[in-house]
């Protein structure tokens, strides 16, 4: 028996996901960080906020972590990479022992950590802790449109127990016991997706898209082995897969902020405020040079992101010191 699942975090993600378990008639509780949206969840079955369309009538929605957690068997945290510590931190004097967790955010602490260990830091235990990733948008999930997605954990009773759990009629789970690969392309595509909005916004074209798609993936590659990651993740749901859906789907944060930017040069705290959600690649792209640096890994267009939404330089300078790198051969 799977028991209450609490899912920590109420956002586009963490409301599709208990919808996807209700659905698959399980007891749901769900965390939420404003009060408010919570007693109007309760009041009217459905999220004031996120995926209104969404029928939570059977949902437990609090703010209240502890009332969350009470009775849950499992858990599932769906807030932001860079709120993940922080509410782990929180959930661990509430969880039931041994009681397994996944995470939706994937990718690294702001010090360049991952955040699968730092969940397993904050409940004494890495291996009750899986990172689930793929090309899954919430908007294309609450149609139940076909989708699929792999689950990593070290521990592959952990990584078993979210696929069957998760598992549903249009929702395929494969399991990996790769984290630290399904964690690395989790974070970086988003910095690459906001590569090819840019692109986008500047009415570039396929041919371009592609080689920046194509050349970040060589990228994500480099860094996953040096991380001492299993490269076919990268070609794989948590990777390529991922990858493609996030740079090019209508439904990407990262892509729509990309093509903004060039098109505005609009910051990323400007952009967030105004459209109430979260740039995840641009608050990846440090933690993700930081580690870069660390292992000696050289990845130009995260770089050039980074320096773009910055403000170090403008697009023409990017443009410029993109293609005048010196010529290479594709793999080495």
């Amino acid at each position: 028996m799977a028991g209450k699942v609490a899912v920590i975090g109420a956002g586009t993600f963490g409301t599709t996901m208990s919808w996807m378990l209700l659905e698959s008639g399980l007891d749901v509780s769900l965390w939420c960080y404003e009060d408010d949206a919570a007693r109007e969840m309760a009041r009217t079955g459905h999220n004031p906020l996120h995926m209104s369309e969404l029928d939570l009538s059977h949902v437990q929605p609090s703010s209240d972590m502890a009332e969350v957690l009470d009775g849950a068997s499992s858990a599932i945290i769906a807030v932001p990479s860079f709120a993940v510590d922080s509410m782990a931190k929180q959930m661990a004097a509430h969880i039931s022992p041994g009681a397994p967790v996944m995470l939706l955010s994937k990718g690294l602490t702001r010090e360049g950590g991952y955040l699968f260990q730092a969940v397993g830091d904050a409940l004494g235990d890495v291996d009750r802790v899986a990172v689930l990733s793929g090309p899954n948008h919430a908007e294309e999930l609450a149609c139940a449109e076909f989708s699929g997605a792999v689950v990593a954990s070290y521990s592959n009773g952990t990584a078993c127990f979210f696929q069957r759990l998760v598992s549903g009629a249009f929702f395929r789970l494969y399991t990996s016991n790769d984290p630290i690969g399904t964690s690395l392309c989790g974070a970086a595509k988003n910095v690459v997706a906001i590569a090819c909005g840019m692109a986008r916004g500047l009415r570039l074209g396929s041919n371009t898209q592609s080689l920046l798609m194509t050349r970040g993936l060589a990228e994500i590659r480099r860094l996953v082995v040096a991380s001492g990651g299993d490269q076919r993740t990268c070609m794989g749901l948590a990777g390529v897969g991922d990858l493609d859906v996030t740079c090019h789907s209508e439904h990407s944060r990262n892509g729509m902020y990309g093509e903004t930017f060039a098109r505005t040069g609009i910051s990323v705290a400007d952009y967030e405020r105004q459209r109430s959600a979260v740039v995840e690649g641009a608050h990846a792209v440090d933690p993700l040079l930081l580690r870069a640096d660390e292992l000696g890994v050289d990845m130009p267009l995260a770089r050039t992101v980074r320096e773009l939404i910055g403000g170090a330089y403008d697009i023409e300078r990017a443009i410029d010191l993109l293609t005048g790198r010196r010529l290479i051969p594709e793999f080495r």
